[in-house]
């Protein structure tokens, strides 16, 4: 792998360097997808590219979209159970971050602000009525929870930048990571400027058994239940037998 890597690269340099002179920012992936089969643990991406000079780059992988609702646990008659929640819309299932040095070193916080760079500027919308203080409690509440199954991650992976003109990093992903459509945004900054923007599409997607026993689910749920019923059965039988003989 780190021979593929290297030779991806190594052809990247050779095809891109005339390139990056006349434009500012080419952008390349290892894959052009992330694909989940049956023993899955994880993957990582190498992500590389070419400036048409020095500068600083900033790449965020984000997504897929979806709503998110956070619920707040209550104790009630010494039980804990549901309570209130609030609905995020199109939070991003899945954020990261890296870059080719400190944030604070490339722009100020006002345009990393606009730029949605940061997991604290990750847009998370509600039309929810509860006041600001408490949609706050839920928002953290809620970027906690993907900290901790490690879909969001403040860690900035680092960027190695080569003569000044040449990039490349790699990008991570956990064996729970969601499918979907990714988005790799690559920011080139000069002077605490950003210059040049660059977005890739990034598809995660399960294949083989994993795939149709999936789609199979959403597909046909009513009968992958009666299925799964009917397994849960006869397993129970065998079970019983087994017991009774021994």
């Amino acid at each position: 792998m780190i021979l593929f890597r290297s030779f991806l690269f190594i052809l990247f340099l050779l095809t891109f360097s005339s390139l990056a002179q006349s434009q500012r920012l080419a952008v390349d992936l290892s894959s052009s997808e992330v694909e989940i089969s049956t023993g899955f643990n994880g993957a990582e991406l190498l992500l590389f590219g070419a400036t048409g000079g020095y500068g600083d780059i900033v790449v965020t992988v984000v997504g897929p979209r979806r709503d998110e609702v956070v619920r707040r646990k209550e104790r009630i008659a010494g039980i804990w159970v549901n309570g209130s929640s609030v609905t995020f819309k199109s939070a991003p299932a899945y954020y990261r971050i890296a870059a080719s040095k400190p944030l604070d070193d490339i722009a100020s916080s006002d345009i990393l602000d606009q730029l949605r760079i940061g997991v604290a500027e990750i847009d998370l919308v509600t039309q929810s009525p509860r006041p600001a203080r408490e949609i706050l409690n839920f928002r953290e509440a809620l970027i906690r929870n993907k900290k901790r199954l490690l879909l969001y991650s403040e860690d900035i992976s680092d960027i190695k930048i080569i003569r000044d003109l040449l990039f490349r990093s790699t990008i991570p992903f956990p064996a729970n990571v969601p499918t979907g459509d990714y988005e790799v945004n690559v920011h080139l900054f000069k002077n605490g400027k950003p210059v040049s923007q660059m977005t890739t599409s990034l598809p995660v997607r399960k294949v083989g058994l994993e795939a149709r026993l999936y789609n199979f689910a959403h597909d046909q749920a009513p009968w992958y239940g009666a299925i799964a019923i009917v397994i849960a059965l006869v397993a129970g039988w065998l079970a019983g037998v087994i017991f009774r003989r021994t």
